[in-house]
């Protein structure tokens, strides 16, 4: 073997330990920039909970249709949520019931649609976002939703 076959044997067997070396590293202890192992998305946790607050629209059957962000407070998803969290806190939900309500009506996906509904949540987030399943939900306000 020559000085070079050897010298790249070596580098190729240096390089080869670096790259698997992370993987005898414990996920949950070692995790450190730059090697990070994202622990809060690849440790499983079956217990996760989803806790909001949401605006919905129901009809007489009992049919639900989420009222989508921009027609609650603002196009952006997140501003939404904690336009509707703090109206709960603050005691503000029937002012934002009454406010979306008078929004949806006319329009015609809503048509047929008798209440809004402002709710507090509490779901399995996996049974919820996979499979719809709803926990505890409590109605904070309603309001009539009028047609037109």
């Amino acid at each position: 073997m020559t000085v070079t076959r050897a010298w790249g044997l070596a580098v190729s067997l240096a390089m080869l330990a670096a790259v698997a070396w992370p993987l005898g590293r414990d996920p949950l202890r070692g995790d450190s920039f730059p090697l990070s192992t994202y622990p809060m998305f690849a440790t499983p946790r079956p217990d996760a909970r989803l806790r909001m607050a949401y605006v919905i629209a129901t009809g007489p059957d009992g049919r639900r249709r989420h009222v989508p962000p921009a027609l609650v407070a603002s196009p952006e998803v997140m501003q939404t949520i904690i336009t509707v969290q703090r109206a709960v806190a603050r005691g503000e939900a029937p002012a934002l019931c009454r406010r979306v309500a008078a929004g949806l009506v006319g329009r015609a996906r809503y048509r047929g649609l008798t209440e809004v509904q402002v709710i507090a949540g509490d779901h399995r987030a996996i049974a919820y976002l996979v499979r719809g399943e709803r926990g505890s939900e409590r109605v904070v306000a309603r309001c009539p939703l009028e047609a037109r």
